[in-house]
């Protein structure tokens, strides 16, 4: 089913659409990412990526697969940023 169809149905401009639809998506993909970052730290019982870095270093907790969640989580949370500076351009471009 194509956009225009789609706007037709619902009565509403294929702009309308696309713009709520975007929104949806980024807010949607932010609250997923949170959801995973908050996964990370309850799984290593530690606040921010630092703290579990730290951990991993002094031993407290083994180094597999926490390197690799260690790595992930940083990628999260450059995604998050982009994530956050997106939904600021759109909402300032709504104004």
């Amino acid at each position: 089913m194509d956009l225009r169809k789609i706007a037709q149905l619902l009565e509403i401009s294929e702009e309308h659409l696309l713009e709520d639809g975007t929104l949806a998506f980024l807010e949607k993909e932010k609250r997923l990412t949170e959801e995973d970052l908050a996964d990370f730290r309850e799984r290593y019982g530690v606040l921010s990526r630092a703290e579990l870095e730290k951990k991993i270093k002094e031993g407290l907790t083994p180094p597999h697969p926490a390197w690799e969640d260690l790595i992930q989580w940083e990628n999260l949370e450059a995604y998050r940023a982009k994530l956050d500076s997106l939904l600021r351009e759109f909402h300032a471009s709504r104004v």
